[in-house]
């Protein structure tokens, strides 16, 4: 009996496993960007330095860095299911156990864990997501991103509130929200399937030698990595750094905090979907180039020209900001898994995923030092303007990557 299909011709089991993916991915983002929110309290019992700040706002991205090139090939080899679980357990008990530091050293310890965990998750869904329909690449990985941005506003505002209804004590919050997302990880043992989410496995006939040369002499990959870091250094640049700025030099309480890098980082991410779409028919180049400038426009506006008491008006151009800091973090991806085959997903996703969380790892230490040497407002200047002008140079110069693709899912499996 043939199988029922749904939206783009995808069966209706897949959707729900899509579904799960994204739902896990919600509480991702939560997780991981509520964080920033929490690290003026957390510097203050600490007595941090500002590099130490910007340093422990974004080492969880050298953990990803480390393992996302190992996750992408691993989980081809091992089980994408089983590293996924994995991936959801560390996020949920990495949360929770930061909450127990006593030094900036433990707290950067387990903040580098929860990267590692979060990279798994990461890099193995992206690699499912993108390998289900091919020809909606840009469109699966914008739904993915869609959720993303539901938990970076529902994390950093709940975390936001918590903080200001128990002052000093910013492990609470951080703690009810990992024990939620272990309790998520429990419901996917049970609603992940292993036969959709492991559909290929061709990678397991080449040596990791062989595939890593393939991938990695491979130019469009690194366009995609190029790409991915010229948006994702502000991208997290200005989310480990920018709240802490933000209360110190603008006068935002916890709340306010929370809800403005919530908007960015959340409702700004809702339109992924709809611009993967446009990036699947119109192409890569025209959204990178329409993103880019937006993010430039956006950061200038925020930063010069926005009275810091006009909050609706911060809101909003933050919320656009966030739409195009969204959907150039979809594309970089994509371009990546568009230059390879479809034994190489999983890898190409991987060494695109480790290059540009390597690069957003000094992002952190970089806004600390520049605000400390030059001020707050030339750190965010260099940082996220100077970055995101730069990738508005290389979106004019690339060529398009995007193919006509006519594969589609076999719904006999």
């Amino acid at each position: 009996m043939e199988e029922k299909k749904g939206l783009l011709g995808i069966p209706r089991r897949i959707w729900i496993q899509l579904f799960f993916l994204a739902l896990g991915y919600a509480f991702y983002s939560a997780n991981r960007l509520a964080f920033g929110v929490g690290l003026k309290s957390i510097a203050a019992q600490f007595a941090l330095t500002a590099m130490q700040v910007g340093m422990l706002g974004t080492i969880f991205t050298l953990g990803q860095a480390l393992i996302d090139i190992p996750a992408g090939y691993l989980s081809d080899r091992l089980g994408r299911k089983r590293m996924l679980l994995l991936g959801m357990f560390g996020i949920g008990f990495a949360t929770m156990a930061v909450t127990t530091a006593s030094s900036f050293l433990a707290a950067a310890t387990w903040r580098f864990l929860f990267g590692a965990a979060e990279g798994i998750w990461n890099i193995v869904m992206y690699s499912v997501a993108g390998s289900i329909f091919p020809a909606s690449r840009a469109m699966i990985n914008g739904l993915m991103m869609t959720f993303y941005s539901v938990g970076a506003y529902v994390g950093p505002s709940y975390y936001g509130w918590t903080l200001e209804m128990n002052p000093g004590n910013w492990g609470a919050g951080l703690l009810s929200m990992g024990a939620t997302t272990v309790l998520f990880a429990c419901v996917l043992i049970w609603g992940l399937k292993a036969k959709d989410t492991d559909v290929s496995k061709d990678i397991k006939t080449m040596h990791i030698t062989e595939a890593l040369r393939t991938v990695g002499t491979n130019r469009g990959v690194w366009l995609a990595v190029l790409v991915q870091i010229l948006n994702v250094v502000p991208y997290w640049g200005f989310a480990a750094m920018g709240p802490y700025l933000f209360m110190s030099f603008k006068g935002f309480s916890a709340t306010m905090a929370g809800q403005f890098f919530g908007i960015i980082y959340g409702i700004g991410g809702l339109s992924s979907v709809v611009l993967g779409h446009f990036a699947d028919k119109f192409g890569r180049k025209p959204v990178i180039l329409t993103m880019a400038i937006l993010n430039v426009i956006c950061g200038y506006l925020i930063f010069h020209v926005i009275p810091n008491d006009n909050l609706p008006v911060l809101y909003l151009v933050g919320g656009m900001m966030g739409i195009g800091l969204h959907a150039l973090y979809i594309l970089g991806y994509t371009i990546g898994q568009d230059a390879v085959d479809a034994r190489q997903v999983g890898l190409a996703t991987g060494l695109v995923g480790a290059c540009m969380y390597f690069a957003s790892f000094f992002s952190g230490p970089a806004m600390g030092y520049l605000s400390k040497a030059y001020g707050y407002m030339a750190a965010l200047d260099i940082i996220v303007i100077g970055f995101e002008v730069a990738l508005v140079v290389v979106a004019l110069l690339m060529r398009e990557t995007k193919q006509k693709v006519l594969l589609t899912i076999d719904s006999t499996k």
